[in-house]
């Protein structure tokens, strides 16, 4: 809620807190930590703290890996998640090679015409962009 009014320390302050709980409270695998983290690293994204967002989604990513299957969707998003983090960083190698691993997992889970695959598609063409590479 606060996030969407543009209060995003607020937003922050309140999923710090949240997350303390739940690591209080569920198995540090859990998923809903890992739902927390991702909104967390969002947050403090819209407030410019790319760094903090990638370690953020790193460990929501390591989470996911434990719960769910290599090709879950769910790891895909994450992976998108982390790559755009590392876009934010100016990494965009490890932006473009994220995408490439999101994209090869949604591929397997979706139909090839899923609205899904173009958003992936999109962001992966936009790494290629930032690299130079424009005729991928």
């Amino acid at each position: 809620m606060y996030g969407r009014l543009g209060d995003y320390e607020h937003e922050k302050s309140l999923l710090q807190r949240v997350l303390v709980i739940q690591e209080r409270t569920f198995s540090p695998d859990h998923p809903t930590i890992a739902v927390t983290l991702v909104k967390l690293a969002d947050a403090v994204a819209r407030l410019g703290d790319y760094e903090l967002q990638k370690s953020l989604l790193q460990r929501a990513l390591a989470i996911n890996k434990r719960v769910f299957s290599p090709d879950h969707p769910t790891i895909a998003i994450t992976l998108e998640n982390l790559a755009a983090a590392f876009g934010h960083l100016g990494d965009y190698e490890q932006e473009k090679s994220l995408l490439q691993r999101a994209l090869a997992i949604m591929e397997r889970a979706f139909s090839p015409d899923h609205p899904t695959i173009a958003v992936t598609l999109g962001s992966l063409a936009a790494a290629h962009w930032n690299l130079g590479d424009y005729e991928q």
